[in-house]
């Protein structure tokens, strides 16, 4: 686990927001009910869950942060210029245990748009079509909910600059009593369930897949775990410019299927 000894004591303070970027299927659910909502109240916690005119983080302004204590949702982090302190986490989960996690969760949820697919195919299959239909939602999620870039570097860089900690998936009760000792929580009880239980179910060719498409995620994962100095490994020109154009070649797609979205919007419209 990561504490930011520089920000530790600005937690204590009442008017502190305490702010977290959830990456799909990393324990932010848990971290949303179990600990925020338990230790401030639902009332003190900005999410979509609880707050019926929800703003996203980007909009927000000091008016509509009034009276809370916490701010967690599914988006990007960047800074916003409000009177108060932010003071964001993180959770962090091996990239493959997340992409068989996904896998399971679509196939729950039936309202989910990628739970036909999901029902009609296994695992390997799933993620192969799925990350090209949506690389939002499956490539590099976690750094780009960090930093707003699909960059392990600048994740690196906002975690020791801007977080006050960093926790993970797999020992989540651990920082759910980090977080409650520094912002005096109290009723925290988190139900954890084992991060790794369809382990069996990952083959060498999935993993291959999975890491070859999260290489940032990957990488920030794998620094964090191994704990200070937080040094990124140094990549090869080469190897610095194939990531680069990995990155842009998801962010294509991305804005592709965004689009395709949008016309879909309208046409539904206009029929």
């Amino acid at each position: 686990m990561f504490l930011n000894q520089q920000l530790v004591a600005l937690a204590s303070h009442p008017a502190a927001l305490l702010v977290h970027p959830h990456a799909q299927r990393t324990g932010g659910g848990t971290l949303r009910n179990q600990v925020l909502a338990a230790g401030f109240g639902r009332a003190r916690v900005y999410s979509r869950m609880f707050v019926t005119d929800w703003k996203p983080w980007a909009t927000l302004t000091n008016e509509d942060l009034h009276g809370f204590r916490a701010y967690t949702d599914l988006f990007n982090y960047c800074d916003l210029p409000l009177a108060r302190k932010c003071l964001p986490v993180a959770l962090l989960r091996d990239p493959i245990h997340r992409a068989v996690s996904l896998y399971h969760f679509v196939r729950r949820k039936e309202a989910h748009d990628l739970h036909n697919l999901a029902m009609s195919t296994g695992l390997e299959e799933f993620y192969r079509a799925a990350s090209g239909m949506n690389p939002r939602y499956f490539r590099n999620v976690q750094t780009s909910r960090i930093c707003g870039k699909a960059d392990a570097r600048l994740a690196l860089e906002y975690i020791l600059t801007r977080y006050i900690a960093v926790g993970f998936t797999r020992d989540l009760n651990a920082f759910a009593e980090t977080l409650s000792r520094l912002f005096n929580l109290s009723n925290v009880q988190v139900d954890q369930k084992a991060s790794d239980r369809h382990a069996a179910q990952i083959t060498p060719k999935f993993r291959e897949t999975v890491l070859s498409q999260n290489e940032e995620d990957l990488a920030l994962f794998e620094v964090m775990s191994r704990g200070p100095p937080y040094r990124l490994k140094t990549l090869s020109i080469r190897g610095d410019a194939a990531r680069r154009a990995k990155r842009l070649r998801d962010k294509g797609l991305a804005a592709g299927r965004g689009i395709g979205k949008r016309i879909q919007r309208l046409t539904s419209k206009t029929s």
